[in-house]
């Protein structure tokens, strides 16, 4: 008998979609066994997601001013450092009058220059818009006079003022309950598989037949207790009338 190989392989690919089937019918069967442990996951950490988001947070507000600062390229770096200085911020507390310390006042700045060139760009944050504002244009304006005295650099010039941002930085946003929700999901169908690989126990005719290297042919039901007291009962009963019709 000959057996052509386009009739191998179309056996082949039979097989192989055939386990392709089951692999995927014993996983919904893992899924859905479980599948109210998913749920709970889901909406537990869901939840906490939305509380997280929904948290009272204290607005905060940024401005931001730009100048060029003009000089050598072994100066540059020491120049646009000075703004963050005492030397400059304790003149800017005293200007404005702040209630708060010099560290306290650097963790609101921010110098950067603008993708390498002379242009730089001095952002502050604060929980008062116009605060934020003031602090930056106060800043570059004192940050020119000591640059000038201290460090001789005579060439920064401002481009544009900060000014007052009524929106502000720290808008709440949907996307943490989103994210919240995926992880809970992908959490909860993580324990179902693994608690269903820490289960040792036959869970189907498939497994038997593996196991055993046998074919089964059939399966009793199990049978529930009340069940079983009507299925007497309803035995008796026909028993009964079979003695009455026979006497």
């Amino acid at each position: 008998m000959y057996v052509s190989q386009s009739d191998d392989s179309q056996a082949i690919r039979g097989e192989k979609e055939k386990m392709k089937e089951i692999n995927i019918k014993a996983l919904y069967a893992i899924i859905r066994k479980r599948v109210w442990l998913i749920v709970l996951i889901t909406i537990v950490v869901t939840v906490l997601a939305g509380l997280y988001n929904n948290r009272p947070e204290t607005p905060m507000y940024a401005a931001s001013s730009r100048m060029i600062v003009a000089a050598t390229p072994d100066m540059i770096g020491t120049v646009r450092v000075l703004f963050r200085e005492p030397l400059v911020l304790k003149q800017i507390i005293e200007q404005l009058e702040l209630n708060r310390s010099v560290a306290q006042l650097r963790g609101q700045i921010r110098v950067d220059s603008v993708d390498g060139s002379l242009v730089t760009v001095v952002s502050v944050v604060d929980t008062n818009p116009k605060l934020a504002a003031d602090i930056a244009n106060t800043g570059v304006e004192i940050y020119r006079d000591v640059a000038r005295d201290t460090l001789g650099v005579t060439s920064i010039r401002l481009l544009s003022s900060a000014e007052e941002n009524p929106y502000p930085i720290n808008e709440q946003s949907n996307s943490i309950v989103f994210i919240g929700f995926i992880v809970g999901l992908t959490l909860g169908i993580g324990l179902v598989f693994l608690l269903d690989s820490l289960d040792d126990s036959i869970k189907s005719e498939r497994e038997i037949e593996e196991l055993l290297g046998l074919t089964m042919l059939g399966q009793v039901t199990n049978m529930k207790r009340k069940d079983y007291v009507r299925h007497l009962k309803k035995r008796k009963s026909i028993v009964t009338r079979g003695e009455t019709i026979g006497s």
